[in-house]
């Protein structure tokens, strides 16, 4: 023993350890520093990056700035005045040209843009593809396709040809796509322009709507609230009044989110009527959250126009051999199509703020008093011919379907979300993304743990759910199928055709909150997805004055409800809104229900 302490005694005392341990150090501290310099370098070819997608909106909206300003005041605001379906029969029976459209549209969403942040660019081409429409309108026997000369504004992560389409990240900076959306060719083939580009929370992954290369959109009714994501600029920009209507996408609720916070109406279609192919998804959720593109607009009478002339003929089908090649079935759309419609206020999972719930039984009101007609010559009976809305239960669905999700959630172990958020340059805002993505599996399971003690189910849930076992994986997708096999029983034992339920569980959120909640906030709308069934959202009113005191009384069960109860106060005349599903390939029930339930809105305005 003594010897051998003796041996390592001389060798520690050798010159050539010592200029070994030299070289060690000398050599961790050269790759640091080349790291270091390394870091640096990307930095600052990111900062060059933005600057010059900066650069180029800015030149977009001075060029949008000119041609706007050519055209009168009196025009701009008689365009501004129309509707959709006025501003579509306008322009078929020449009333107003293409060009006088995109023209007032340009001036109308700069004015929305300056309120809000919502745009990240104009779509220079749109004024030659009015002229063009302008010219072949010139010909008798042209015949206008149906949205001829209608202008859409597009969400920045779906293709446009020619445009950018970076997801809010820098390292995409540099990325243009080179054709566009397969849904967006069907639009443009029945007349409609793209014209814009809407802005985007980073890699479209939040509810929040803000990233490091074009800022922060704000909601047109509370500047210190966001308008939701990730189509958060669409919905910004349509209810600021710069656009009738818009395109976006929806993986766990990013059409019907911020069209709820913000007060418009929005549709996520069956994940298979429209095409995915082109689609990346920020994070491996295929097949269990299915990403799919749909329409935003002010009233769903423009979303059943864009939706009907989408599923016209088969050729997204022709394109995408995956879209199943269903059209428009008008039989269920018929107007006065009654359906079976049940309804709940909260899914059994996470409790919705109160006037998230209330909304929902005036909804259910309105309905009601939408099917009433009169039989009497007196003008004193009437009965009831219209939909049935009865009580409806998910029992413990939505819990037992996002367990199954959130075991899919990291199945690669984050790597694909860590990949690309590596040395992106994030906001404040959005800085909690990375910070989950590095988080290692072992401390999800512990923060689960300490969760679970403290008696928070929905948060444990979380995190105790996640695995990269494949057998774990396995067994969460297998869930979730057998979740929707119980959904679909429920609902034909029950007779229900239709489901009306809160579309959030709060209305909009202060822009930091969102990232500060777990994924369970998102259970409202992602449940959907899950299910792959479409959906709608449609504004029913605004948050009250008693919707703010009833939040004292509002149960704290866990992490999501206490700060959701905490930072979602002041809340009042901010928009609230329901949602409206169906099992798949029952779009047209959900786009019948949205319609009724607008007019009868507008019925009971009228009536004041």
């Amino acid at each position: 023993m003594d010897e051998w302490l003796e041996s390592v005694a001389r060798l520690a005392s050798s010159k050539w350890t010592h200029f070994s341990i030299m070289g060690i150090v000398i050599v961790h501290l050269l790759t640091k520093m080349k790291e270091r310099s390394m870091r640096n370098e990307i930095q600052q070819m990111n900062q060059a990056r933005i600057a010059a997608a900066l650069s180029d909106r800015d030149d977009s909206i001075e060029w949008a700035r000119i041609e706007a300003s050519k055209i009168s005041d009196c025009d701009r605001n008689c365009i501004k005045k129309m509707d959709f379906r006025q501003l579509r029969d306008a322009l078929q029976c020449g009333e107003v040209t293409a060009e006088l459209v995109i023209r007032a549209h340009y001036g109308l969403a700069l004015r929305a843009h300056e309120r809000t942040n919502c745009l990240t660019g104009f779509i220079k081409n749109s004024l030659n593809d009015a002229r063009k429409l302008d010219e072949q309108a010139k010909d008798p026997s042209y015949k206008k396709p149906h949205l001829f000369g209608i202008p859409l504004s597009v969400k920045e992560c779906i293709a446009i040809e020619g445009e950018r389409c970076t997801w809010g990240l820098a390292k995409y900076i540099n990325h243009y796509s080179d054709e566009d959306s397969y849904q967006v060719m069907k639009l443009r083939s029945e007349g409609m322009i793209p014209f814009c580009q809407t802005n985007i929370p980073t890699d479209c992954l939040t509810i929040n709507c803000s990233n490091s290369i074009y800022g922060t959109t704000t909601n047109p009714h509370a500047s210190n609230r966001t308008s939701g994501g990730s189509s958060g600029g669409e919905t910004a920009l349509i209810v600021a009044g710069g656009s009738l209507c818009g395109w976006g996408s929806d993986s766990g609720g990013s059409i019907r989110v911020p069209a709820a916070f913000s007060g418009c109406c929005g549709f996520k279609p069956s994940a298979t009527r429209l095409s995915t192919l082109q689609a990346p998804e920020p994070m491996p959720l295929r097949p269990i959250l299915m990403t799919t593109e749909g329409p935003l607009a002010r009233d769903p009478h423009a979303i059943v126009e864009i939706m009907r002339k989408m599923w016209s003929d088969i050729r997204l089908s022709d394109q995408d051999p995956f879209v199943v090649p269903v059209d428009f079935r008008e039989d269920l759309f018929a107007e006065g199509r009654k359906y079976r419609i049940g309804y709940y206020t909260t899914d059994g999972y996470i409790d919705q703020l109160p006037g998230n719930q209330r909304v929902v039984r005036e909804a259910v009101e309105l309905l009601k008093a939408k099917g009433l007609t009169n039989v009497s010559p007196m003008g004193d009976k009437y009965v009831h011919v219209g939909h049935d809305l009865v009580p409806f239960s998910l029992g413990k669905i939505a819990r037992k379907t996002f367990r199954g999700v959130f075991a899919t959630l990291i199945a690669d172990g984050g790597a694909a979300l860590a990949d690309r958020l590596k040395d992106e340059p994030l906001s404040d805002l959005m800085a909690p993304l990375r910070s989950f993505a590095a988080l290692p599996l072992f401390a999800k399971k512990l923060l689960g743990w300490f969760c679970k003690m403290r008696g928070d189910t929905n948060t444990a849930d979380f995190f105790l759910s996640q695995s990269t076992r494949a057998a774990d994986v396995q067994r969460g997708i297998d869930q979730v199928f057998a979740c929707r096999k119980s959904l679909v029983k429920k609902m034909k034992d029950e007779g229900i055709d239709v489901i009306l339920c809160p579309a959030t569980l709060t209305a909009a959120m202060p822009h930091a909150l969102p990232l500060s909640l777990p994924s369970p906030s998102m259970v409202a709308t992602s449940l959907w997805n899950a299910m792959d069934f479409p959906a709608g959202v449609v504004p029913v009113g605004v948050w009250t004055e008693e919707d703010e005191t009833a939040m004292d009384s509002y149960e704290e069960k866990g992490a999501v409800e206490t700060r959701i109860k905490a930072g979602c106060r002041n809340n009042v005349g901010l928009p609230l809104a329901v949602q409206i599903v169906a099992p798949a390939f029952r779009d047209e029930m959900v786009l019948r229900v949205m319609v009724d339930l607008h007019e009868s809105m507008k019925k009971g305005a009228n009536d004041l």
